[in-house]
């Protein structure tokens, strides 16, 4: 059985150097090479392929040593002409406590006192839908900066309702 072990050819593959936390974006640093031997056919990037991972994020947490493969990973989101990016400064509450990662899709809401009722949805209103969150980023007593894409027209109806607060984020599936 050992002689079996040492004779089986090993190959080489992209593994995580470090931890990388969902909705990071993964650096050359974060990668290293491991070689692995198997009789099956492995799930995994072989070392000649860090250029498909360095730049994306993260859409899983990865731990060190985890082997890398294209579906642990996503296009950062890019900016497009007709688009727009808004902040949020947000408190417990008011985004979902599992947290928000970069390319997560959300619905914003406005309720409480700020949104207008309507016949449809009393005290609430969604405001910008499918949005996709561009960044986070943590503040003090678990407030969180959330950066979102959305169009330019409802970047800029979120920008302006921001001011009254009750604004809340809703994840939602990603089609």
């Amino acid at each position: 059985m050992l002689w079996h072990l040492n004779a089986s050819s090993k190959v080489p593959a992209l593994a995580v150097a470090s931890p990388i936390e969902r909705g990071e974006v993964i650096e050359a640093a974060d990668l290293r090479v491991v070689y692995v031997a198997s009789d099956d056919t492995l799930a995994r990037m072989s070392s000649g392929e860090s250029d498909a991972v360095v730049g994306r994020v993260a859409l899983v947490d990865l731990a060190a040593g985890t082997l890398l493969t294209r579906s642990v990973v996503a296009d950062a989101a890019a900016l497009d002409a007709g688009d727009g990016v808004v902040g949020l400064a947000l408190d417990p509450g008011q985004y979902p406590a599992l947290g928000l990662a970069p390319g997560d899709r959300v619905h914003v809401v406005r309720s409480g006192e700020t949104a207008p009722e309507t016949d449809d949805a009393p005290d609430t209103q969604v405001i910008a839908r499918g949005a996709t969150v561009f960044a986070v980023e943590d503040l003090s007593s678990d407030r969180k900066l959330v950066s979102i894409l959305t169009s330019e027209a409802d970047a800029e109806v979120v920008a302006a309702t921001a001011g009254a607060g009750g604004l809340r984020l809703v994840l939602v599936a990603t089609p």
